[in-house]
């Protein structure tokens, strides 16, 4: 089973099948100072959840190609490493059902796309610091 280390900049994984999504994501994400991996698909991030540390935060679609967003949550909740991160579930699905499926599988919170940048920003530092900030010495004043 492959490891890798944890880094000292926050790590967010993003799980997400679009590509113009996934690149404007990571761009926001980057540009504050996150370390952002990404899965492109449901069987990606299953297997990530297998061989590889937990990060420090998942962007989780729910509509996802090979295993859906749902599965995948329910991977990371059953795998002792992963089950206590924070999940943020970043979908176009708006349906009651589907929320309710998320939050019983034990999302951490829910953002509908599209979405805006200050939100998303907002969202993850409730679960993690921006490193992108003067306290921050790697990143100077």
């Amino acid at each position: 089973m492959e490891k890798i280390e944890r880094s000292s900049v926050p790590t967010v994984l993003m799980i997400e099948d679009h590509d113009d999504t996934a690149c404007l994501v990571r761009f926001i994400l980057e540009r504050q100072g996150y370390m952002v991996k990404h899965a492109p698909d449901g069987w990606n991030a299953k297997r990530l959840t297998e061989t590889t540390l937990p990060p420090d935060l998942v962007l989780l679609d729910i509509s996802l190609p090979t295993v859906s967003g749902l599965e995948v949550l329910r991977a990371i909740r059953t795998t002792p490493e992963w089950q206590w991160i924070p999940v943020i579930v970043l979908t176009a699905d708006t349906r009651i059902e589907t929320m309710t499926e998320a939050t019983n599988l034990g999302a951490t919170e829910y953002l509908k796309k599209p979405f805006s940048q200050k939100h998303l920003l907002q969202t993850i530092e409730l679960f993690i610091p921006c490193p992108h900030t003067p306290q921050n010495p790697a990143f100077g004043s």
